[in-house]
């Protein structure tokens, strides 16, 4: 079985009758105690300005009060549960014969009760504390190891690596989220494969106690090590622990010790960062379940980032009643794909956890996939929601959140574009309302068409060439026909035409006040749109069951 060669990059520790552990913790606390109770020089090695300094090393970075004490939160900290892949120098490849070996020894030195002196307590702490130092190189620096190189991968639960605590629904409903939370951000599929030979699985993924599987790594039982994992491979989970499913609040989450798994699998160290899930100890405190900042950082470091075109991109306006009763105007983002919405938050600049649903789930009486275009007209007396697909439109009603089959006047739902919009014929490419003069603007293929919503009428001169009417400020910087969406935006108060990877926004008034010689409607240059909106990813359809 191929699995990570977690080499060990410091410098070696001077030569000792007796060695240093390699990266224990469980005899640190009993040690620890001892040495407290001594007196003379193996007390007061723990006070030496090295000791101190490799600890505030590691108060830092697990996010203790830095202090250099060894107090019982740091104690608590080291001997939390915690993955079974080494605090060491990180680098990828492949487990040598001979680490595996070195491996196999550390473990039977366990299994023999490995007792070390009072006078080494010092040493085996500062062992440790010096090698979670030196991670902080991985979390600081640049992310780099093996990755895979297709965007599709299979995985599976084996069925003879089941857990004995949790129902395979339970195990399947954790594996199949943590897979998703990863997909959510990178520009992979992860398939559930139930049927291929196992040979041909990218990811597998099982329970077992002590030695297991064949694995060279055996699990040392409930306590410390609750699972380990091989770049590129395997994830295997400790039995002996007590996992327990996403909803509940007691025990080990198996979802975030998978999400973490899952994390090293695609070629992550650990990482110190505040919130990330790749921190090695596994916190049993707060049940969110999120990737951080720097988690999504360091996976596109190796994977890259979330591209595609979008069917239609717009801004949920709705009216609401404030906390003291006034009317005020609330919105939501979302970007449309094929069959998939998501939504994104401004605020955070990322898309909601959870996304992308299918339009289905959220958007009712509308159709299923492939929408061309979403109006939203809002004016002091007009307030109406469209969506275009081919040669018809729906109204939606805001209310209560489905499509109308009729409205208030009697009419009814869906109808022919050119029987509602007179002098415009489906089907289109975008759409999108524009307050300044109250006209909807119809693009379809190299055109654009201005409809004027008070008077129900076509716009006297259009159609017009989107290249005059949305004049370009660089000469061959425009997106010039078939546009995918054009939206405006009320976060950043600007129209933005969508193409492909790429984006332009249109010169607003506060652009021509700063600069009056810019062109009314001017496009500025072309930016690529995963730049501005992050992480609008796919996922695998079976990520949804």
């Amino acid at each position: 079985m191929g699995s990570v060669h977690w080499e060990d990059s410091q410098q070696p520790d001077p030569a000792h009758e007796d060695p240093v552990p390699p990266d224990m913790s469980s005899p640190i606390q009993e040690d620890i105690e001892v040495s407290d109770q001594t007196e003379g020089p193996a007390n007061q090695k723990v006070e030496s300005p090295a000791f101190r300094q490799a600890l505030k090393a590691f108060q830092g970075t697990t996010g203790l009060a830095v202090t250099g004490i060894f107090d019982p939160a740091t104690r608590e900290a080291m001997n939390s549960p915690r993955c079974g892949v080494p605090d060491q120098g990180w680098h990828p490849g492949v487990l040598s014969p001979q680490a595996t070996m070195e491996d196999k020894g550390k473990r039977a030195a366990l299994d023999q009760g490995l007792v070390r002196t009072k006078r080494f307590s010092h040493h085996l702490l500062l062992h440790r504390l010096k090698a979670r130092g030196r991670r902080r190189e991985v979390a600081d620096g640049n992310v780099s190891g093996l990755v895979f190189r297709k965007r599709s991968l299979k995985w599976r639960l084996l069925r003879e690596g089941y857990s004995s605590q949790l129902t395979v629904l339970e195990q399947r409903a954790a594996i199949h989220l943590a897979f998703r939370l990863w997909s959510e951000v990178t520009p992979i599929d992860f398939e559930e494969d139930l049927s291929s030979p196992v040979s041909l699985l990218d990811i597998t993924l099982a329970f077992g106690t002590g030695r297991h599987l064949g694995c060279s790594q055996a699990f040392d039982g409930g306590g410390q090590e609750v699972a380990h994992s091989w770049q590129n491979r395997a994830v295997h989970f400790d039995d002996d622990e007590h996992f327990t499913a996403a909803n509940s609040n007691q025990g080990i989450s198996l979802l975030r010790v998978a999400v973490h798994e899952v994390g090293h699998v695609l070629g992550l160290p650990h990482m110190y960062g505040k919130g990330s899930m790749m921190q090695p100890n596994y916190s049993t405190e707060g049940r969110d379940t999120e990737l951080a900042w720097s988690d999504r950082k360091a996976i596109q470091q190796l994977y890259g980032v979330c591209e595609g075109p979008f069917d239609t991109v717009f801004d949920w306006v709705r009216r609401e009643r404030g906390e003291d009763g006034r009317l005020v105007l609330g919105f939501n983002t979302y970007f449309f794909r094929g069959t998939w919405y998501w939504m994104y938050e401004n605020r955070n600049n990322r898309t909601r956890y959870g996304d992308p649903l299918p339009i289905y789930s959220g958007w009712h009486g509308i159709p299923t996939a492939r929408i061309d275009a979403f109006v939203h007209v809002c004016t002091w007396s007009k307030d109406a929601a469209y969506f275009f697909k081919g040669t018809r439109y729906w109204r939606y009603d805001n209310f209560n959140d489905r499509a109308y089959t009729e409205d208030s006047q009697g009419v009814r739902y869906p109808k022919l574009i050119s029987s509602g919009f007179p002098g415009i014929s489906g089907p289109i490419n975008a759409a999108f309302f524009d307050r300044r003069d109250q006209c909807i603007y119809f693009f379809k293929q190299h055109q654009v068409t201005a409809f004027n919503v008070n008077t129900n009428m076509r716009v006297p001169g259009y159609p017009r060439r989107i290249t005059d009417v949305f004049p370009a400020l660089f000469p061959g910087d425009h997106p010039v026909s078939n546009l995918d969406a054009v939206y405006y935006s009320d976060t950043h108060r600007a129209t933005f035409l969508f193409k492909g990877l790429y984006f332009w926004r249109v010169v607003n008034r506060h652009d021509r006040l700063s600069n009056p010689h810019l062109p009314y409607n001017g496009l500025q240059a072309k930016r690529k749109v995963s730049e501005q909106w992050l992480d609008i990813c796919n996922v695998h359809p079976s990520a949804m069951a």
